[in-house]
């Protein structure tokens, strides 16, 4: 698959906030098939913190696709410097409310810290 270089259709968006005051933007594309055909891939790009880039999650079908994408924008997010220095929130919380792969886990502050 060549690099991707956009998202393509925008289906879903999330800001969150940086204790600072910049913003970081989450899109998260729609699973599409590979252009190899067989199984699926979301496209996502997080922009406001780190090396900004568009990357995506495979998946057998577009629902798979769509979790791991999910996922990997967490384990993005948590183990940032801006996440890993609790600078970086969602409506005022740390827990940035969304779904986290087992291994990381205990990276999600709860609720409250």
């Amino acid at each position: 698959m060549k690099k991707l270089e956009d998202v393509g259709n925008v289906i879903a968006e999330r800001e969150l906030e940086l204790a600072d005051g910049r913003t970081v933007q989450v899109v998260i594309g729609q699973p599409q098939l590979f252009p190899e055909g067989g199984s699926f891939y979301c496209p996502i790009r997080i922009t406001g913190i780190g090396k900004e880039k568009i990357m995506h999650a495979g998946g057998v079908d577009s629902v798979q696709a769509l979790l791991l994408a999910m996922q990997m924008i967490s384990a993005n997010l948590y183990t940032s410097d801006e996440g890993r220095a609790g600078t970086l929130t969602w409506l005022g919380k740390r827990n940035l409310g969304l779904p986290v792969a087992a291994p990381i886990q205990d990276l999600v502050p709860k609720d409250g810290e």
